[in-house]
């Protein structure tokens, strides 16, 4: 899913994010989600990342009345990501 996506969204806070996140991953508080996906296409695939997966089943569902067809959330959030991680910016 990931190696596959055009745009991976992580919206958890920025202290977050910071301490580690994936790699291409886009750090985009709620309020930004409109700026953050404004080169996206409605059919491009877009994965929304949070700590455990909540947050981003919302924002999923959000992103899908706005028109979006292509959007996934990592399954567990970063809690169950076994990939590689970036720190800092």
């Amino acid at each position: 899913m990931l190696e596959d996506a055009k745009f991976v969204i992580d919206i958890r806070d920025e202290a977050e994010f910071l301490e580690g996140h994936i790699p291409g991953a886009v750090h985009c508080p709620l309020q930004e989600l409109s700026y953050a996906l404004s080169d996206a296409d409605y059919d491009d695939l877009v994965v929304v990342v949070c700590r455990t997966g909540n947050r981003a089943q919302q924002v999923k569902a959000l992103l899908e009345h706005e028109g979006y067809h292509k959007i996934e959330v990592l399954p567990g959030g970063m809690t169950a990501y076994q990939g590689e991680i970036v720190k800092g910016e």
